[in-house]
């Protein structure tokens, strides 16, 4: 009987070790807390996660919908993308820059005069999303390759943005009232733990339950 769970305990362990390499890239991050030199600033989401090998997928919508994006911005500190191609992929969403000190991502598009303690000067990846003036759009989704980074690579995100509603005004209903812009900076505030990682954790807890059995 001993020898017996002594066997399922090191298979529960082999299986924990399976499960965290197969899924060891897999997780996400999140910014949703910005901040601004302008006033007031849109309730962005930003979401990257590496779910797809060898891709990155990123997702920014506006929750209350009072602002509608224009351009983001992305640092990876010290890390550069490479030249590789970026495989980009998704609706209304265009590369504006790479590995690029400028602050313009096109007409209308840029974050000059937006004051960020502590960033190097240099934007890894510049997107431009949509076109100048309003274009209904509160969510934007899209993939590049990941150009051998992770994502504990993302550093300070900035944000350009049009139509910046005030008050209780939000889009599309309040379009015309919302003649503002934005342009605003923030830093991962969300880690969402890889799946390997809890897969292994609960396989530990199962392992250790056994252990105790044994005792």
């Amino acid at each position: 009987m001993m020898k017996h769970k002594g066997k399922v305990l090191t298979s529960l362990l082999a299986a924990g070790c399976i499960a965290a390499a197969g899924s060891a890239q897999a997780g996400m991050i999140t910014y949703d807390s910005w901040a601004t030199n302008e006033g007031g600033t849109g309730n962005y989401i930003f979401k990257v996660d590496d779910d797809t090998a060898g891709k990155f997928n990123y997702s920014l919508t506006v929750d209350p919908w009072n602002a509608e994006a224009l351009g983001i911005f992305i640092d990876f500190g010290c890390s550069s993308t490479g030249a590789s191609p970026l495989q980009l992929t998704g609706s209304n969403v265009t590369l504006a820059g790479r590995n690029t000190t400028s602050n313009n991502c096109g007409a209308g598009c840029n974050v000059n005069g937006l004051t960020i303690p502590g960033f190097d000067g240099t934007w890894g990846l510049v997107f431009r999303l949509g076109t100048q003036g309003f274009n209904n759009i509160q969510t934007f989704n899209w993939t590049t390759s990941t150009f051998g980074l992770a994502l504990s690579d993302f550093g300070v995100v900035a944000v350009r943005s049009q139509q910046l509603c005030s008050g209780s005004d939000l889009l599309p209903g309040d379009e015309n009232s919302c003649g503002g812009s934005d342009k605003a900076y923030g830093y991962p505030s969300v880690s969402v733990p890889e799946p390997g990682t809890l897969a292994l954790l609960g396989l530990g807890l199962a392992a250790l339950g056994v252990a105790r059995r044994r005792r």
